[in-house]
């Protein structure tokens, strides 16, 4: 009994030796064997087993999220996943009293304890994917409705309809598949129907509806008469712009402009522009330019918008000076000042070509070639008809002399070409013609046919050229105006055989800007016989031919 005793004692001391060794001195303060959410912390501190406890992760895992054809990858914890292992900590590290802290501790020898962490979410993190904010990666913002007027009345004609989320639904496989890694982690976001959506259409129309009733009235300042517009004709003004949280109601500045117009066609005077003359002297004249007055001024739109607003159902308006009139002082900027540039050709008097001649001159006289803008003959005279006062006259046509309405205003063009060339300025297409003829500058002029060839004529410079041309019994002069920027003078002319029979010359002219600068460009011409293309053959309806190689001299009759 005794011996019994003395083994009962012995086994008690080493099971409270091992205890003491084991688990109050080498332990933590929790048990062995003891994991939480599946992260193993027996025989840690508290401290150390909230470290590892906040590097598992349990909101780390990454969900991803699918709706209305969009998809979202973000971990749990953006999704508003939150954990909490506070509780469970508390519990694991809870021993007992004192007189059972032994016998938990033998049966951690042989035996595991596991708590479950804590699984939260916040629902207004999860919604904050979902919204009209530029943050939102679901957009719930449809843009403003489209308002349209039918029949008189303003009418929605998009309303649109949403699927409606299940937020529950939402939120319990959202906690799941955070809280369980066997669950997928492809989450498509449930739904429980659709809802129309609410894009303010209403209170916009009903704005809109109300600030347009009855119509509007309008009164010219300084009459009596008074005008009514019907509610039909400004709700047409109507438009509808803003977004979805800001909408506007505007109007349509050129149909308001336009009505306001039509109700007071006639009224006022229309302008007339300043035009440009040369007196005997020489000297630039000018005159006219009277600006007149037209109705009505466009802030008009602004003041009907503002009055429909307000509530008034009376606006004044009032005219303004022609807009498009342009007056003494706009002539005055343009830097018509003094001549540039002139040449003049000779003819012989009584001809039909003179005729068009000066036709062609009361046609051009005082146009105005506006900086980095381009005169082209063609486009200003348009064709050449006997309804536009030009007659039957000698034209070279295939090589050859024939006679077609608009004849010899290519003088008239090789005049203006040589104006333009002493004056410094560019061209663009032009065109010799095809046989020389004694009366023009050889190498140093232009033809004319519609729609080609045309002659352009290019201002490079800061100010408006005024092209001036006039005639005398035998004779055309293109005079040109402006401010001196740039001359032009001939320095150089070379002479190239192109093909069987033509003839390529090359002008070289020089030009001097005011500044000081100097550049040197070409003109070029090429001329071939009568009734001979380049290669030598014939262009006669005829089977004869000519070799002759040297261009000839030829008056037109």
């Amino acid at each position: 009994m005794r011996k019994a005793l003395v083994l009962v004692a012995a086994l008690i001391v080493v099971f409270a030796a091992g205890w003491i060794i084991d688990d109050k001195i080498l332990g933590g303060d929790i048990s062995r064997n003891v994991s939480i959410g599946g992260v193993e912390v027996g025989r840690f501190s508290v401290d150390e087993a909230g470290q590892r406890l906040d590097e598992a992760g349990f909101d780390q895992r990454e969900l991803h999220l699918t709706w209305s054809g969009l998809s979202v990858t973000r971990t749990a914890e953006d999704f508003g996943v939150s954990v909490d292992y506070s509780d469970a900590l508390a519990d694991a590290a809870n021993r007992g009293g004192f007189f059972r802290q032994p016998f938990r501790w033998i049966g951690s020898l042989f035996s595991s304890s596991s708590y479950d962490v804590t699984y939260d979410l916040d629902d207004t993190v999860l919604a904050s994917f979902f919204g009209i904010g530029d943050d939102a990666v679901f957009p719930l913002d449809f843009g403003r409705p489209a308002i349209e007027l039918v029949d008189g009345e303003f009418v929605e004609v998009d309303a649109r309809s949403v699927a409606t989320v299940d937020v529950a639904a939402l939120r319990g496989e959202v906690l799941a598949a955070a809280r369980d890694e066997t669950i997928g982690a492809e989450i498509a976001v449930p739904v429980e129907g659709e809802t129309s959506i609410d894009r303010g259409a209403d209170e916009i129309i009903a704005q809109a509806s109300e600030m347009t009733a009855g119509g509007i009235q309008v009164r010219l300042k300084g009459q009596f008469e008074i005008i009514n517009i019907p509610e039909a004709a400004v709700r047409s003004w109507i438009v509808f712009g803003g977004t979805s949280t800001s909408p506007t109601i505007e109007l349509n500045p050129s149909l308001v402009q336009s009505t306001i117009e039509t109700l007071y066609l006639g009224i006022g005077e229309k302008g007339e522009d300043a035009k440009f003359r040369i007196s005997i002297t020489g000297d630039v004249l000018i005159v006219g330019g009277a600006l007149g007055s037209v109705c009505c001024d466009p802030a008009i739109v602004e003041a009907i918008h503002e009055a429909l607003l307000d509530g008034d159902n009376l606006v004044e308006v009032w005219p303004i000076e022609d807009p498009d009139a342009h007056g003494i002082a706009w002539a005055e900027s343009l830097g018509v000042t003094e001549l540039i540039g002139e040449f003049t050709t000779y003819y012989k008097p009584g001809q039909t070509r003179v005729t068009n001649i000066h036709r062609i001159v009361e046609l051009t006289q005082g146009a105005l070639i506006h900086p980095e803008e381009t005169f082209s003959i063609n486009e200003y005279v348009g064709v050449r008809t006997r309804v536009n006062g030009f007659v039957d006259a000698g034209v070279i046509m295939n090589g050859t002399f024939q006679t077609s309405v608009g004849g010899g205003i290519s003088q008239y063009a090789t005049t203006l070409f040589n104006a333009a060339f002493f004056a410094g300025l560019d061209f663009g297409e032009y065109q010799s013609h095809s046989i020389y003829i004694s009366r023009y500058p050889y190498g140093r002029e232009a033809t004319v046919s519609h729609p080609h060839p045309d002659l352009q004529i290019k201002t490079t410079t800061p100010y408006t050229v005024l092209v001036w041309p006039t005639v005398t019994a035998d004779s055309i002069t293109v005079s040109l105006y402006s401010t001196p920027y740039v001359t032009g003078e001939q320095t150089g002319q070379t002479e190239a055989r192109e093909a069987a029979s033509c003839t390529r010359v090359a002008t070289e002219r020089t030009r001097t800007y005011e500044d000081g600068r100097v550049e040197i460009d070409h003109v070029t011409a090429r001329y071939r016989p009568e009734g001979v293309a380049c290669d030598g053959t014939s262009t006669r309806p005829t089977t004869s031919t000519s070799t002759t190689t040297i261009p000839t001299s030829t008056s037109l009759p």
